[in-house]
């Protein structure tokens, strides 16, 4: 039985977060944005303090504690796991070791535990000196590559470069993301206070052709269990848009569960043991080898597929895990789910939209959202942590049924942008 109040730091939560707590009898404790907190929301107590700093954060949530107790602080945003490990660790209540958290936030550390543990991922090099890298991108593994932020998220700060020329035009644009300011306006970079934080800033990596992927796992009570296995759309690159994942995968049963196995393998060689994790595989020629993970659910509409595909409800999940229980034995699904996104060609300022009313006729349509208007400035990759106009979860039966869904809406919607100066 859940009870009590949980704390989750999260700079742009929703309804579905927040209510799935609700429904589990939690009164939810929101580090948060005052005006980011959805309308009609139930929250116990909002502590409106900038997430990126942390001194702050860790001040605030220790002082709330004092006055009425946490019993849980969940890790249910990328950007924040570290600090809400942190914060456990010193109130003394469940959670991931606050090394394995800070590990799983940077790619170059992640890397370096799998590379020890034997698990499976592409090379990885630390770019501390950003000038005459390239040099050793050629040397070391060969170009095309990937060059990235070391602790970005959602595809952003992620680009294939295929040649120096290449690398020292993308090396510009990395070093204006990491030059922003950490309190930069939400709407032109959400996520800037989860980035550049430690001394490996950037890597590069090998570039694995093959099947991309995402594995949703939840631990708890020494046992790890797969929730959801998602196929995302080919993608090779300059950027890595993501424009949809679908359920079940084209890979088959035998490839999947070799994929979940190493993304259990994956986290635990992280040192996690309790709550939920996001772990990204691809599938190629030399087998499966993963690429990056993360100790909290699947953002965008990840955990709603889940619940769909599963009955299984990720935040209440984690709530559970955090709480002492055992991961869930998780049925075999029946039917599909593919959730989705229509992604900005490139940065400026929206003009017109046509299309939209094809969502009125989606069969299978289960939420959707329209994040902007025309006149909005829009944001596109690489440098965008939300370059989509819209999102939208698919349910159907079959995996031909929501990719045929998912093909309409794709084409049935138009973008006119005005490029930025």
């Amino acid at each position: 039985m859940l009870r009590g109040r949980a704390c989750v730091l999260h700079p742009y939560p929703n309804r579905y977060l927040i209510d799935s707590l609700n429904q589990a009898r939690l009164d939810v404790v929101l580090v948060s944005p005052r005006d980011a907190v959805p309308p009609g929301a139930r929250v116990a107590t909002i502590i409106d303090v900038p997430l990126h700093d942390e001194p702050a954060v860790l001040a605030a949530v220790t002082a709330s504690h004092r006055e009425q107790p946490l019993e849980l602080v969940l890790p249910l945003y990328e950007g924040c796991t570290h600090l809400s490990a942190t914060i456990a660790e010193k109130l003394g209540l469940p959670g991931n070791a606050r090394d394995a958290a800070e590990a799983s936030r940077n790619k170059y550390f992640a890397y370096q535990r799998w590379s020890q543990a034997g698990v499976s991922a592409p090379r990885t090099l630390p770019l501390l000196e950003l000038e005459g890298a390239a040099e050793v991108i050629e040397r070391e593994l060969g170009f095309p590559a990937i060059v990235k932020l070391a602790d970005s998220m959602n595809s952003q700060g992620v680009g294939l470069v295929r040649n120096p020329r290449e690398y020292d035009a993308y090396r510009d644009i990395l070093r204006d993301m990491l030059s922003r300011p950490v309190d930069i306006d939400i709407q032109s970079d959400r996520n800037r206070l989860a980035y550049g934080r430690g001394e490996v800033k950037v890597i590069a990596q090998e570039f694995c052709k093959g099947t991309e992927v995402n594995v949703d796992i939840l631990m708890g009570g020494g046992e790890y269990t797969v929730v959801g296995i998602f196929e995302k759309a080919p993608a090779m690159g300059p950027w890595f848009a993501e424009t949809m994942s679908v359920s079940p995968t084209s890979l088959g049963p035998e490839k999947e569960e070799a994929l979940g196995q190493l993304a259990i393998d994956a986290v635990k060689a992280l040192g996690a043991t309790v709550g939920a994790a996001h772990v990204e595989i691809r599938y190629g020629e030399e087998g499966p080898k993963v690429l990056e993970a993360g100790l909290r659910p699947g953002g965008g509409y990840t955990m709603q597929a889940i619940e769909h595909l599963t009955g299984h409800n990720m935040p209440i999940e984690v709530a559970r895990m955090m709480s002492g229980a055992k991961a869930p034995r998780i049925v075999p699904q029946r039917k599909a789910a593919l959730y989705g996104g229509v992604v900005y060609p490139y940065s400026g300022t929206l003009k017109s939209v046509t299309g939209l009313e094809v969502f009125q006729d989606i069969p299978g349509l289960m939420t959707h959202v329209v994040l902007h208007k025309p006149g909005d400035k829009v944001y596109a990759l690489p440098e965008s942590a939300q370059p989509h106009l819209t999102y939208y979860l698919i349910g159907g039966e079959t995996r031909d049924e929501v990719l045929a869904l998912h093909r309409r809406i794709q084409e049935s919607i138009r973008l006119e942008i005005e490029p930025l100066p």
